[in-house]
């Protein structure tokens, strides 16, 4: 009889281990210290981000991923069913490439993130007709550089009467010493 029960629990342990997704989620940060070599989108119905993962995880061991990272989930066509989108890993990924901002006219675009971390020394206006982006940033760039400024962030951008003419505010920055704590000490 031990024996008996000994090989259905060795049986029931085994069948449990086979089971077990190899590939193993990643925290934010760690994702975004590498560049995934897929993106897959896996469709289905799940009652919980736990059931999501799991059928990540799957199409992950079955691409040959070591890792994957649940970068969006949202309701596929309001029928209950969930669409998660998820960037996939190899073992040993390349680290991933540190972005630089944009430089416009020779003044640097500022992402929100890093131009709330910093005061600008003054804004410009500018108020026209534009009809795309690029040239609301060509014609704040051209405003900015005149000023002398090494970068800016557009913080207000309005049709001044529907959709004719828009008047666009950016603040604008000086060029950031890099090594401030130098300037503490003296």
């Amino acid at each position: 009889m031990k024996l008996k029960n000994t090989l259905l629990a060795s049986a029931l342990l085994s069948a449990t281990a086979f089971s077990v997704n190899a590939a193993t989620e990643l925290t934010p940060e760690q994702a975004a210290a590498v560049k995934p070599f897929d993106r897959v989108v896996v469709t289905g119905r799940f009652n919980a981000i736990g059931e999501a993962v799991k059928a990540v995880s799957r199409r992950a061991d079955k691409e040959g991923a070591a890792s994957f990272y649940v970068v969006d989930t949202s309701d596929f066509g309001n029928s209950g069913n969930w669409r998660v989108v998820a960037d996939l890993y190899k073992a040993y990924a390349e680290k991933a490439e540190e972005t630089s901002n944009r430089v416009i006219n020779g003044v640097v675009e500022l992402p929100k993130d890093q131009a709330v971390l910093i005061e600008p020394f003054d804004t410009v206006t500018v108020q026209g007709f534009y009809r795309s982006q690029p040239e609301v940033n060509d014609a704040i760039t051209k405003a900015a550089k005149a000023k002398g400024a090494y970068s800016f962030y557009i913080v207000r951008q309005i049709d001044a009467n529907q959709g004719g003419n828009q008047r666009i505010t950016a603040f604008i920055y000086k060029k950031m010493l890099r090594n401030v704590s130098s300037r503490a000490r003296m």
